[in-house]
């Protein structure tokens, strides 16, 4: 793995794959990242006691009639891109199938990620904790 262009601060580090997956976490948070792995099954495998996760909030099944017309312009559908898409339930589903429980879910990201006029919610965000 290549070392980022900036400077990290003190006792921060980035490392590859393997050794992230190898190693043991107190917390491992993954902001904007579930929606991109082809292959979610990695999660069982994670060593960590705590996983902070934020994905788009996918509200087409909330939506019910209106969820496949919202979908179709949902500006965080990006096809080839966005390889998963999270309500609560499937994300809490997944991470239960993984091993971990849901402590809190929230869309507290929306207080600063939501563009002008956007109407919420738009970001899922979860504290998680293993079994």
């Amino acid at each position: 793995m290549t070392s980022p262009s900036f400077r990290c601060p003190k006792g921060v580090r980035f490392v590859g794959w393997d050794e992230a997956l190898a190693s043991s976490w107190d917390l491992v948070a993954m902001f904007d990242v579930l929606e991109h792995i082809p292959d979610l099954g990695f999660l069982a495998s994670l060593k960590t006691r705590h996983l902070a996760v934020a994905v788009p909030y996918c509200r087409w099944r909330e939506l019910g009639a209106d969820g496949d017309a919202w979908f179709q312009t949902w500006r965080m559908r990006l096809p080839n891109e966005h390889l998963h898409h999270f309500d609560r339930d499937s994300l809490v589903a997944l991470l239960a199938h993984n091993g971990f429980e849901c402590v809190t879910l929230n869309c507290f990201e929306d207080g600063i990620r939501l563009r002008p006029g956007e109407a919420g919610p738009n970001i899922l965000s979860g504290f998680f904790r293993r079994r």
